[in-house]
């Protein structure tokens, strides 16, 4: 197992949060290539304030990643969450029914790693 690492960041965004199915805007990133992990260190977001948090999910698990204060419009977090060769990563934001035309915008910063 080769221990090198690659950088990776990736941006998502829905330009209006009222256009999406059932209150739910998921965000897709690309597929993690084959013979590598994906390390995901951080994700920042714009996601409004009918939001509280977004889910990360694609991986073995869902992550949820809360705002730091339910009256920002925005969250920063650090992370640890790993994506195998062959998943593809994704944010899901609840928006619900709210009238908000909000952009929402989603960056994930990590590393691949050699498996």
């Amino acid at each position: 197992m080769s221990s090198h690492l690659d950088p990776y960041q990736a941006e998502a965004a829905i330009g209006d949060s009222t256009t999406c199915p059932n209150g739910q805007c998921i965000l897709s990133y690309p597929t993690v290539p084959a013979g590598k992990r994906l390390v995901l260190q951080s994700v920042s977001a714009q996601i409004g304030n009918d939001a509280d948090q977004l889910v990360l999910e694609g991986g073995t698990a869902a992550y949820f990643v809360p705002k730091a204060d339910p009256s920002l419009s925005y969250l920063a977090s650090q992370v640890t969450f790993y994506y195998d060769a062959g998943s593809t990563p994704t944010a899901r934001i609840f928006v619900g029914s709210s009238p908000q035309h909000t952009s929402l915008i989603v960056t994930l910063v990590g590393h691949l790693v050699d498996m």
